[in-house]
């Protein structure tokens, strides 16, 4: 016991906390064989530095075309303050690589650098437009702003372009008139400028870091693809993954951008002119808001989590027992196997970084901490629970030491057989392709099996210690003061059974010596009926098992500012715009300049032909405005925009290859089609692309000996081959783990129909289980509806027939035993009695810590009924995740059927059939 209680201190003092290990996301850990994968490192090395993973996009919305002043003049100030943030960051970036501080290769610093300072300069120059349009627009009312490090923003933004023009001229003979005039601006709003401000590598820059770029309806060349009547948008690209943890700081710091923005109004606005403002809707979406907004709910889905885990769990165990030392130890025992098992797990996980050549590879994920958690609890409490209920038996008849020995050797077999059913089935998530499964399934294993040791050591010593007063003020009831109740009728049901039935035995409480009766007497009916009653909604589950989505908008509640945003922008310019198919296409050897136009052109063309896609975007045509059979003379202004268009920022850095190696190999074009990106249309567009793209270079190939490569990225191919990915895994693992639990049961019941028979019964519960839960959400949603959540099939699988067999083991083995000494009809029934009230005590503890998965669903708004505050991260209101509310759902369900159900109808009632067969065939 002091092992263990000492080993629980240095875990939780010299650990590693799970959120420092943890990873997320999902594209990420795909394998390296699949074409998005390949493709997205193919960009890394081709566009070192400068290519975009996610992006935030704000959104500016109104439900009519006329723009008040107060709406542009919100517009104009968001997007001044973010300028400048690009202006700084990558000036920031520039001193870095000239430092050496970001350490690129030696012949890419001075284009980096320049690069990158050159990105500052037109930023601060479009920032100073800007600010020019806003006060024009603002006039005479400018409010005093309180001096801070970032303002007076416009005396700031002055002083960092004479600064930057001055770092990037240092020679005396260059015009010094621009900077002249900056510093002598900036020095009028503010006199103090050059001692108080801080030099842009010293100011508190890392949440934007990750900032590449920002484009927006104000940009004189591209803007007007970023505006229509009724809506307008900026994008800011970034460096980072969507699932980045950094993209939360980020996301907070601009929506503090925009709140400051919206506070600012007040100061210079009269309340008549706010008013008509108040319809403009400005949200935050794209793939890094979606990404962090996910984030936030799984840690606010984890919090709740465990706080209703430990809740449930002691307000079962309080109605179970009514004894406060009886409640006391199995919350002991959980809370030192949960804080050993999780630091163990953290450990493992930071060793395996360097341990990695030695086959430790283990990595945990930020929502993998709920299934440890919850699986931790509910199997921990049960194996509690059986220890406990067997003690309580056998002090009725025995010493207290001797009670503690016999209770823990015989239940020890059930213990152990139960869990490794669990372990075991879980394990067998190491064989999946996909990251987050195959690291997932043995990281529980491995808590569970802690869980399970300190179960067998620490509790029992807890036990032991607290002597017969665990169970006051109940205390124990002696055997012979027991009301005995006959298990059998007066009519023999076997031959053989009778002399040994009608004894009268100590059976447990009336309730399950009823049902144990009634549920035996006619087994071929109670079978039957049983199966019958489970068959119908197992049927829709079966059908439904792959009605899955994998929109990752979709993972968020309706009401998140991130997923209102993309409803928005879907709304108004189609959210496909902002998601297109990347196709990438490399050539084996360096091509000249004229044959990569061809290429390129006639790859625009074969697109442009193509069923379902919008507009195709390239080096020639970098937005798409310019379909092949759009006219277009020399000298018009249609041919004037396209060249300027093919010299802007955005088409140098999105499609030329920063590295020399790839600029004259690779070809870079946008495809957007008419589908949500998300949809199974979209991937059935990609496949017809794919098909095409390749018929067309197979037949150039003949012609001009080059080999091209083809590679896919973007949300849509990552989607295709997540979902290939993940359907292969089910398949596979699912067989794994009917096959390795199946062994279990055989090793440890030695009955082979009667373990074939029990994997059926949880096939069965999980179809069931997975039918209702699709009906059940498909109802609650209406409309909206999209389908599960990808990842609940296989986890629900998994979790499902492995956990769910530990009842299972619990009964049969009790059977066995129970058959050494009685008929085989008497022992079933009395197995049944006995266990019937702790079985399903322990389905309540685990059904309730899966349920408590569904907390963050509905608990905010349960408490906000009661006047509770809503809460938020940052300037964020937290929401839910919907895929771990379906999960949790489905896991509570499906333990209840198995506890309620298959263990207590379908398992006894076979049982006797299959007694009964055996004893005629003999």
């Amino acid at each position: 016991m002091i092992v263990w209680l000492l080993l629980a201190i240095m875990a939780k003092l010299f650990a590693p906390s799970w959120n420092a290990v943890a990873l997320d996301g999902d594209f990420e850990y795909l394998p390296a064989t699949q074409t998005s994968v390949a493709g997205g490192r193919i960009l890394d090395r081709a566009f070192t530095g400068t290519r975009a993973r996610s992006s935030l996009v704000i959104v500016l919305a109104k439900d009519s075309d006329q723009w008040t002043a107060a709406d542009r003049l919100l517009g104009l100030d968001i997007l001044r303050r973010v300028y400048h943030r690009l202006a700084e960051v990558s000036w920031r970036r520039a001193e870095r690589l000239q430092s050496g501080d970001l350490n690129p290769a030696d012949a890419a610093v001075p284009i980096a650098t320049q690069r990158w300072f050159d990105v500052a300069s037109e930023a601060l120059d479009q920032a100073l437009e800007i600010d020019q349009q806003f006060y024009d627009l603002l006039g005479d009312r400018v409010p005093e702003a309180e001096v801070t490090d970032y303002e007076p923003r416009l005396a700031i933004a002055f002083w960092d372009r004479s600064q930057l023009a001055t770092r990037l001229s240092p020679d005396a003979q260059t015009d010094t008139s621009l900077i002249v005039s900056d510093l002598e601006a900036a020095v009028v709003l503010r006199p103090d400028i050059a001692t108080e401000t801080k030099p842009v590598t010293e100011r508190d820059l890392d949440a934007w870091k990750v900032l590449l770029d920002l484009y927006s309806w104000q940009d004189t060349v591209i803007g007007g693809q970023l505006k229509r009547p009724r809506a307008q948008i900026a994008v800011l690209t970034l460096s980072s993954e969507l699932a980045a943890t950094g993209n939360i700081e980020l996301l907070e710091e601009l929506q503090a951008i925009i709140d400051r923005c919206r506070d600012y109004q007040t100061e210079y606005l009269r309340v008549d002119e706010l008013g008509p403002s108040q319809d403009l809707k400005v949200r935050i979406t794209g793939s890094a808001a979606i990404g962090g907004q996910t984030l936030l709910a799984a840690r606010s889905a984890i919090t709740y989590t465990e706080w209703f885990t430990v809740a449930m769990i002691l307000i079962i165990l309080a109605v179970i027992y009514r004894a406060p030392l009886l409640v006391a130890v199995p919350l002991i025992s959980i809370g030192v196997a949960v804080v050993t098992a999780m630091a163990l797990v953290t450990m493992l996980t930071r060793a395996s970084v360097f341990l990695e050549w030695a086959g430790l590879d283990l990595r945990v994920y930020t929502t993998s901490r709920i299934f440890v958690v919850v699986i931790l609890f509910g199997a921990g409490t049960d194996y509690c629970l059986f220890l406990i209920a067997r003690l309580r038996e056998e002090a009725a008849s025995h010493p207290w030491p001797v009670a503690c020995t016999r209770a823990l050797s015989n239940v020890s077999g059930a213990l152990l057989g139960s869990a490794m059913t669990t372990i075991v089935g879980l394990g067998m998530l190491w064989f999946a392709d996909f990251g987050k499964f195959h690291h997932t399934g043995p990281i529980i294993a491995i808590c569970l099996s802690v869980g399970l040791l300190v179960c067998m050591t620490l509790t029992p010593a807890l036990l032991r210690l607290l002597g017969p007063i665990v169970f006051w003020p109940t205390g124990i009831t002696r055997e012979s003061e027991q009301p005995k109740i006959q298990l059998l009728s007066t009519r023999d049901l076997y031959e053989g059974d009778s002399t040994k039935g009608k004894s009268l035995l100590n059976s447990g409480s009336r309730f399950w010596n009823f049902m144990a009766i009634a549920l035996t007497r006619y087994p071929k009916w109670t079978l039957a009926a049983g199966w019958i009653l489970l068959i119908l909604p197992a049927i829709g589950g079966a059908v439904h098992e792959q009605s899955v989505t994998y929109n990752l908008a979709g993972q968020l509640d309706r009401l998140s500012s991130s997923r209102q945003g993309m409803s928005l922008l879907d709304r108004h310019f189609g959210v496909g715009e902002l998601a297109p198919i990347s196709v990438l296409a490399l050539a084996d050897r360096d091509q000249d300049e004229e044959t990569m136009a061809k290429t390129r052109d006639r790859l625009a063309k074969l697109l442009y032909k193509t069923e379902g896609v919008r507009r195709v975007r390239t080096m020639s045509d970098p937005l798409g405005d310019f379909p092949p059979d759009r006219d277009m003379g020399l000298l018009s202004s249609d041919a004037w925009r396209r060249r300027t268009l093919q010299n802007h920022r955005l088409a140098r850095l999105h499609f030329i290859a920063g590295e020399p190696e790839y600029t004259n190999r690779l070809l870079r074009l946008d495809v957007i089609v008419h589908v949500d990106p998300f949809s199974r249309d979209a991937a059935d567009r990609l496949d017809v692309i794919s098909s095409r793209i390749q018929k067309s270079f197979d037949n150039a190939k003949a012609l001009t000996g080059t080999q091209w490569q083809l590679l896919y990225t973007g949300t849509t191919p990552s989607i295709v081959d997540l979902r290939e990915v993940t359907l292969s895994d089910t398949r596979r693992i699912k067989l794994a783990v009917i096959v390795a639990v199946l062994a279990v049961l055989i090793l440890v019941l030695r009955r082979t129909v009667l373990s074939i028979y029990l994997i059926m019964t949880v096939l069965l519960s999980y179809y069931a289980t997975l039918g209702l839960t699709y009906y059940f959400f498909r109802f609650l949603d209406g409309p909206e509806f999209l389908g599960l959540d990808w990842k609940l099939p296989l986890f629900l699988f998994v979790i499902l027939v492995a956990v769910g067999q530990d009842y299972n083991v619990y009964l049969v083995t009790r059977i066995m035993e129970e058959r050494r000494r009685l008929g085989s009809l008497a022992a079933v029934r009395r197995a049944v009695a006995r266990t019937g009230g702790i079985v399903t005590a322990c389905g309540f503890v685990m059904a309730a810590t899966f349920l408590s998965m569904t907390s963050s669903a509905w608990w905010p708004m349960l408490s906000g009924l009661f006047g509770a505050p809503v809460e938020t991260t940052g300037t964020l209101q937290q929401t839910t995740l919907r895929g771990i509310t379906e999960l949790g759902f489905a896991l509570g369900l499906g333990v209840l059927i198995d506890t309620l159900y298959v263990r207590t109808v379908l398992v006894p009632s076979f049982v006797v059939l299959h007694d009964r067969w055996r004893k005629n065939a003999t």
